[in-house]
């Protein structure tokens, strides 16, 4: 199945998410489900904002998946949110968050493949070369739900 690996990890990184507001900040239930839809569509927003209606406008691991980017817009929200998460109200606040935690979920399991993702330039990809596309989903949900897992724990 396409992208079934950041789709689970982005899940899992919306519904860690939820999870930290909720205790953290007494958020309350509704920022959980929102914060679990915003990581699990920012999981594989980078893939699916590059084509409109099957068809790629763009090349494919370029700006979507450029580093900078995603650190920007995470910066651009945890500075909105301060100093309590509640600038935009703790449901959309949740999502926002999850939405960029999930894409950035999404770089992070796309850059052991042999295609990378850009650092510096949009258009000059690193890779750490582990993997193709598909071979580890399992392996990436295993490692990625045990430190939530584990994180979420200790919270």
């Amino acid at each position: 199945m396409h992208q079934v690996g950041h789709h689970i990890t982005g899940a899992l990184t919306g519904t860690a998410t939820g999870l930290h507001l909720y205790s953290q900040y007494d958020a309350g239930l509704a920022v959980l489900g929102i914060s679990f839809l915003g990581g699990w569509y920012g999981g594989v927003f980078p893939d699916n904002v590059e084509r409109i209606w099957g068809v790629y406008w763009i090349k494919h691991r370029t700006v979507t998946h450029w580093v900078p980017l995603w650190i920007g817009a995470l910066f651009w929200i945890l500075m909105s949110g301060y100093p309590l998460p509640y600038a935009f109200g703790e449901e959309i606040y949740g999502g926002l968050l999850a939405f960029v935690l999930g894409g950035l979920t999404h770089l992070l399991f796309d850059w052991p493949n042999p295609t990378g993702i850009p650092f510096l330039h949009p258009w000059r990809r690193h890779s750490l070369n582990w993997w193709r596309s598909g071979e580890a989903d399992l392996l990436c949900v295993l490692i990625w739900g045990g430190a939530l897992f584990g994180y979420t724990a200790a919270i």
